[in-house]
């Protein structure tokens, strides 16, 4: 006994005992505008698959814009110049730098100088004076003559040293003193 299909829209009938061999051939036959609308469908489905995958394996890869390279130049031509002035401006700040290390030295060496002529005159006065001091307390002192000459040769060297020191001190140029 045949049935309609429970699909509904196809048009054949199931046969409970089975398929024969032709049923495909039946089933063609009897749904001609699906079976065709199916093979169009199926068709352009394939073609538009093809169409992309070839279209994407044969397309080159876009080139880079004009207006693109054109901005990276100009970005890159401006970095340049940048960089030229930053490296133009730390050899200037070096060069200024050492001219103001050397000025500073030079002043420097000339205040040290002053001060130390100034300590080694304060030294002898107060060699001058300590001498003096020592005469006055000798003559208060048993032997103190004798302890006196002993001091004095010390002091008189001491001395010595310190004019010699003050005229080394006076002899040095600090106003040509160049650091390299």
């Amino acid at each position: 006994m045949n049935k309609p299909n429970k699909l509904g829209f196809l048009e054949v009938e199931v046969q409970e005992e089975g398929f024969p061999e032709n049923s495909l051939s039946q089933f063609i036959n009897a749904n001609k505008v699906f079976c065709f609308s199916l093979f169009l469908f199926l068709c352009f489905l394939i073609s538009t698959l093809v169409s992309i995958a070839i279209s994407l394996l044969v397309t080159p890869a876009p080139a880079p814009s004009t207006k693109a390279v054109m901005l990276l130049s100009n970005s890159l031509n401006e970095i340049k110049s940048e960089q030229t002035q930053l490296i133009q401006n730390y050899q200037e700040f070096k060069q200024e730098q050492l001219l103001v290390k050397q000025e500073l030295n030079s002043d420097n060496v000339t205040a040290l100088k002053h001060i130390l002529m100034d300590q080694e005159q304060n030294f002898q006065l107060f060699l001058q004076s300590l001498k003096q001091g020592m005469q006055s307390l000798s003559g208060d002192l048993p032997n103190g003559d004798k302890w006196y000459q002993d001091y004095s040769e010390q002091i008189n060297l001491a001395e010595k040293h310190s004019f010699r020191r003050h005229t080394l001190l006076s002899m040095i140029q600090t106003d040509t003193y160049q650091q390299d």
